[in-house]
């Protein structure tokens, strides 16, 4: 819920520049709240844990393809593309991947959610496997993969800490035990320092930086988490900055919603998003599958 809510909230403004502090009533005071292929995707991978009751890369690839083939392509970034119109034609999950610039693009962060959840009390090794095997059908690129890694990390510990600064702190220690001392690594270095900086938060997104690419989206979205005192704050945040809202809010608020709690997320917004029966039940049956196999 707390990825869904971040990324229909941002969805309107993503490639906007600044748009500066006053803009809460923009944000919040929408009718309808509708998400975008970052929710569509996180949504297709739970769909295949629940259903396989494990993390299947050629299910989770044939349930991006039943939505790629649908038409409704809102918001799909262009490796998303390239990677699911190589897939339906294939059919080779392995192979579809894109190698390319764009690659390192947030594209397997913003979806990894239902993956951390599932493997809450799974090892860390079998938590990066997993999300290794998502990443390759889309973004054959490490990166992509740390990212997302590092966002998977932050949403497992934000589940069983009630320190933000402890997650922080996990994140970076389980990036140095598996060696990824890449501009990942740095990003969240450079979060963790601002955040204890008194620096305004326009400027400090400026310097983490706020497009599509997974370095900005660590380093944006693990600082407002730890600056912010609440869900709605931490989106509004990056939602302000501009750049890539969507996505940027989506993560954020995946590691914010994992450390309040659904109960902390506004229930007048909740209200309003798109699907959010569908995507309260589908939580449910993951925490429900999760429980019961440990």
């Amino acid at each position: 819920m707390g990825l869904a809510l971040g990324d229909a909230l941002g969805a309107p403004f993503e490639g906007s520049g600044c748009l500066g502090n006053d803009v809460s009533d923009r944000i919040l005071n929408r009718n309808y709240l509708e998400y975008t292929d970052d929710t569509i995707m996180a949504l297709c991978i739970a769909r295949s844990i629940i259903s396989v009751r494990n993390i299947d890369p050629s299910d989770i690839a044939e349930n991006y393809a039943k939505w790629f083939l649908s038409e409704d392509l809102r918001g799909i970034g262009i490796t998303v593309f390239n990677a699911l119109s190589n897939y339906v034609r294939s059919r080779d999950w392995k192979s579809c991947g894109v190698i390319d610039f764009w690659a390192a693009g947030n594209g397997v962060a913003m979806r990894v959610a239902p993956i951390a959840l599932f493997d809450l009390n799974s090892s860390e090794e079998t938590l990066y496997e997993h999300i290794r095997l998502d990443g390759w059908i889309t973004h054959k690129n490490e990166l992509a993969i740390s990212g997302a890694f590092a966002v998977a990390l932050a949403i497992r510990q934000a589940i069983k800490s009630s320190s933000k600064r402890e997650v922080a702190d996990y994140v970076k220690a389980k990036l140095e035990e598996f060696g990824i001392l890449n501009r990942v690594y740095d990003a969240v270095l450079n979060a963790i320092k601002l955040s204890s900086e008194n620096i305004d938060d326009l400027k400090a997104f400026v310097v983490l930086g706020i497009s599509g690419y997974v370095v900005h989206t660590v380093a944006s979205a693990i600082y407002a988490f730890l600056t912010k005192d609440s869900y709605i704050e931490t989106i509004l945040s990056l939602i302000r900055a501009g750049g890539d809202t969507d996505t940027n809010a989506a993560v954020a608020g995946a590691i914010a919603g994992a450390f309040y709690g659904c109960e902390k997320i506004p229930s007048e917004l909740i209200e309003k998003l798109e699907d959010k029966d569908e995507i309260l039940k589908i939580a449910d049956e993951l925490y429900a599958l999760v429980m019961n196999s440990h």
